[in-house]
């Protein structure tokens, strides 16, 4: 029973989701032609009985059959799902699923070519090879990546705070900000103190802010890219992430789990993301390497 909680509760530690339209691509165009180097080279599955452009032409239709399932794929997986809720179970599957699917199309591929008839039983036992082969190592692979991620961001987040304890500072931004809204007639002011954050949502942003003790939420249609061209001259506020401003002076906590480093505010229970893409920066702002 222990074994099975521990379990339980290991694939439901998060796990980082990339999604990055090109680098999806170009990794898929590599993996590609690694099957395609790899089958050319060592020429397993009796491929050994073929050479010159006959062995080039079936070994680069794996390749192109790998790389465009991977593609469509990996865009599938960005469209349905988000980094939020995504899991080391769910990435072990996620990964199983691609090691199966491309095993799939590759035998359909191969049974075209050589014009040899798909049947059943060939299809369930390739496939149970291959997901046989792959669980193991996808499994420790997976854990193995999820545990040095989870590592780097915990020192990270615990050198933040040691800089940030070790500069306190009183000194209190009074000046007011506008932020612009697309009708300027709905434009807002407030103190850039009593900002904690900005979220985009749509064509809208929602200011979290605290006025008299008292957590606000203000919501005016503009876009971020408007708000943070409006708060340029002000450095106490930054982009963490795509959809999120902050104000550096109201990070109470900075943590980290394996998908990066997480910001933690007063007044809200909300966690804002650092973005993987702008997470050197923010190291930089702290002078943490």
């Amino acid at each position: 029973m222990k074994i099975l909680n521990k379990f339980n509760e290991v694939i439901k530690n998060p796990h980082p989701l990339d999604f990055y339209i090109i680098k999806n691509i170009l990794s898929s165009i590599t993996l590609g032609a690694f099957v395609f180097g790899f089958l050319f080279i060592f020429k397993p599955f009796g491929l050994q009985v073929l050479s010159g452009k006959e062995l080039i032409t079936i070994t680069s239709g794996y390749g192109m059959v790998t790389t465009g399932y991977l593609i469509i794929h990996l865009l599938i997986i960005g469209s349905l799902f988000s980094e939020i809720n995504w899991t080391v179970g769910k990435e072990i599957i996620n990964t199983l699923v691609i090691i199966a699917m491309i095993g799939l199309c590759n035998f359909i591929y191969h049974a075209i070519y050589f014009t040899q008839p798909i049947t059943l039983i060939k299809l369930v036992g390739f496939q149970l090879e291959a997901l046989s082969v792959g669980l193991l190592p996808v499994f420790i692979l997976t854990l193995f990546r999820q545990n040095i991620l989870l590592k780097k961001y915990l020192r990270e987040a615990e050198d933040i705070n040691r800089q940030k304890s070790g500069n306190i500072s009183e000194k209190k931004n009074k000046i007011l900000v506008i932020v612009s809204a697309l009708n300027p007639r709905n434009d807002f002011t407030i103190n850039s103190n009593d900002i904690l954050y900005v979220h985009a949502q749509d064509n809208y942003v929602i200011i979290h802010s605290v006025k008299d003790l008292k957590y606000q939420k203000e919501i005016i249609r503009t876009t971020l890219k408007k708000t943070r061209e409006g708060l340029t001259e002000y450095p106490n506020f930054y982009q963490c992430h795509k959809s999120y401003i902050i104000n550096l002076d109201r990070v109470i906590k900075v943590s980290g789990n394996a998908q990066g480093l997480k910001l933690h505010f007063d007044y809200t229970h909300e966690i804002i993301p650092v973005s993987r893409q702008l997470h050197q920066k923010f190291m930089d702002i702290y002078c943490v390497n």
